[in-house]
């Protein structure tokens, strides 16, 4: 018995009338499954493009004791220009370093009224030629008699941010994979309620002839559309979040960086959409092989 395309996607619409409510709860599950899934790309794209971003033009401070004498500066300053990866070091003293946070704090002069220029230690601004020096430049800071704790620079923030990513990403991941095995349980039950339902039309296309193949096919398509229409659903909602997000963080917290550039929306549609198909076919898959027995 020859394949027709258009038998096989009338009799998976038809399942899917027949079955309708486990069809929608079947969408539903894998539409929820794919929102989690999305969500862990987002937080993951929207964090490495913050990252990128604080990794720019990397600076070191290096904070010197308070009773740090001039002698002590000036060794470590000379000390610090002969290290081959630094392309610039400028030395910021206790009365310029208040009268930065005088100017940053300028609306609201009661935060630093009464503060003394002892308030805040000399430091050195050191500039890299390349951000992937910092940790080798810190380590030579340490040796030249800086505390661990004296030394501020974007790889601790950028360490701090990939730890608590993976905290996020690795709970999404557990989530994705919790919906994504209720997903196909949902998707093969609601297969298998379907090929019970017409069990007396398989048993006489059997009879005339059909192959395994053939019977088979409507089913494995009807799961298609389940995984389709949920992942599709999800993938779109997925992408308006994201751009709701960006526009948000733009808005109220543009120190912070964030960019429509660190989502490919076309990668994470498809991705979405491929992934939620998978778990159509392959619980329809699931589903005939156990329980198609005719």
């Amino acid at each position: 018995m020859r394949f027709n395309w258009g038998f096989f996607v009338r009799e998976a619409l038809k399942g899917l009338r027949l079955n309708l409510i486990m069809s929608v709860t079947a969408v539903t599950t894998t539409a929820v499954c794919i929102l989690i899934l999305g969500a862990g790309l987002l937080v993951s794209a929207h964090v490495q493009g913050i990252i990128r971003q604080v990794g720019e033009g990397v600076e070191i401070t290096a904070f010197f004791p308070k009773n740090a004498s001039p002698e002590r500066i000036d060794q470590a300053r000379r000390a610090v220009e002969g290290f081959p990866e630094v392309e610039e070091v400028a030395y910021v003293s206790r009365e310029e370093a208040l009268r930065r946070l005088r100017t940053n704090f300028a609306e609201q002069p009661e935060v630093v009224e009464g503060l003394g220029s002892n308030f805040l230690p000399a430091s050195l601004e050191i500039k890299l030629k390349d951000p992937s020096y910092a940790e080798g430049v810190a380590v030579k800071l340490e040796g030249a008699g800086f505390r661990e704790e004296d030394l501020n620079y974007p790889q601790q923030t950028i360490n701090e941010l990939n730890r608590i990513t993976g905290y996020i990403v690795w709970a999404l991941r557990a989530a994705t994979a919790l919906f994504l095995v209720a997903s196909v349980l949902l998707i093969s039950n609601a297969i298998r309620l379907s090929i019970f339902a017409r069990r007396k039309e398989i048993e006489v296309m059997k009879l005339v002839g059909a192959s395994d193949g053939f019977v088979r096919w409507p089913f494995v398509i009807e799961g298609l559309v389940q995984g389709l229409i949920g992942a599709t659903l999800a993938a779109l909602v997925v992408l308006w979040v994201n751009a709701l997000f960006v526009e948000w963080a733009q808005n109220a917290v543009p120190l912070l960086g964030v960019s429509s550039a660190a989502v490919s929306t076309l990668s994470v549609f498809l991705i979405l959409v491929v992934v939620g198909v998978a778990i159509g076919v392959f619980g329809s898959f699931m589903s005939v092989r156990r329980f198609l027995k005719v």
